[in-house]
């Protein structure tokens, strides 16, 4: 869903604020940030309820990673190849394709959770104007893409992938997965975490301040949980990803920029993996002893964004729902 021509004309930095407010969900408070959309449902009382959302996410995503394995599975047995989802030792271009489809689930899901269980409209976790901001999409591409494909080059040189053979048919499939289906994927985990779990938990603060580090503090643990890593050096990562992109959430008022970061991060991990014929299976170890000083680095590059972010919308605050 696509602003109107009206809001790409208004827009002028990284927040939109000039809208319907029936766009943005009719009910909801003008003036309200992006991660306390819910409080009026909940009125700081709705723990109970939180958690349920939260339970009914984690269900999703489980549930549709593993019919969507199973349905990998059974391709990889039609085209011959030795699955770890059949009990074989291989991790399939297939395989993968189904997981990452799987967690663009998310999106409807997140969206449909909150409708339910709230009543509030499923387009209001795109951001505080109740659409997918166009404008502010297009400038966290052309100004945070360059610098993340920068960093993910310099990562790779201090953090060399080990190689293996890769037949043109996997190569040629992982790539149009990695241009169709991973910025989804991302997008998936984006309108989970940063959307649905970070409002959630938010609603139960009944201060501004208590609500935002509960808002915080909450998604990015949970996030950096699902992850499944043993390695203190990539949970400090999952860690640091999480806690930014909910403060640059909060503060652009949308999931917009944090989807483009998210996905510049998977999308250009998965290319270069191809590019240089790197060993999946190596590369998507999470165990304890693979991580290094070397992921300081994109927790660094993250704080300097989102200081950036901040800085950009010192005299403003973080975007709020419009007044009519």
């Amino acid at each position: 869903m696509g602003p109107n021509e009206n809001v790409i004309n208004q827009v002028s930095t990284l927040r939109d604020t000039d809208h319907d407010t029936s766009r943005a969900g009719g009910d909801i408070p003008a003036g309200t940030p992006y991660h306390r959309v819910l409080d009026r449902k909940t009125k700081g009382r709705g723990i109970p309820r939180g958690i349920l959302a939260i339970v009914l996410l984690f269900g999703g995503l489980l549930g549709f990673g593993a019919v969507a394995a199973q349905i990998s599975g059974q391709i990889d047995l039609l085209l011959g190849r030795d699955s770890i989802v059949t009990g074989g030792t291989e991790f399939t271009t297939v395989t993968l394709a189904a997981t990452f489809a799987s967690s663009a689930l998310l999106i409807p899901w997140s969206m449909l959770i909150q409708r339910w269980l709230y009543g509030v409209k499923g387009r209001t976790m795109h951001s505080v104007t109740g659409v997918f901001r166009a404008a502010v999409l297009g400038r966290a591409v052309l100004v945070l893409v360059p610098v993340w494909a920068v960093y993910m080059t310099v990562l790779t040189i201090l953090q060399p992938s080990v190689m293996t053979d890769w037949a043109v048919g996997d190569l040629l499939f992982m790539f149009v997965v990695t241009v169709l289906i991973v910025p989804l994927q991302t997008a998936g985990e984006e309108y989970g975490f940063r959307g649905l779990i970070f409002r959630v938990a938010a609603s139960w603060g009944r201060s501004p301040r208590s609500a935002l580090a509960l808002g915080v503090v909450v998604s990015s643990v949970l996030f950096a949980t699902i992850h499944l890593s043993t390695d203190l050096w990539l949970n400090l990562q999952f860690l640091a990803v999480g806690i930014t992109f909910a403060l640059i959430t909060w503060r652009t008022g949308g999931l917009e920029t944090s989807v483009v970061l998210h996905a510049a991060n998977n999308s250009l991990g998965l290319m270069l993996a191809l590019v240089l014929h790197a060993d999946l299976n190596a590369t998507t170890d999470r165990s304890s002893g693979v991580g290094s000083m070397a992921f300081l680095i994109p927790v660094v590059l993250l704080a300097v964004i989102t200081g950036v972010i901040w800085y950009r919308t010192r005299h403003t605050g973080p975007a709020l729902t419009p007044a009519p």
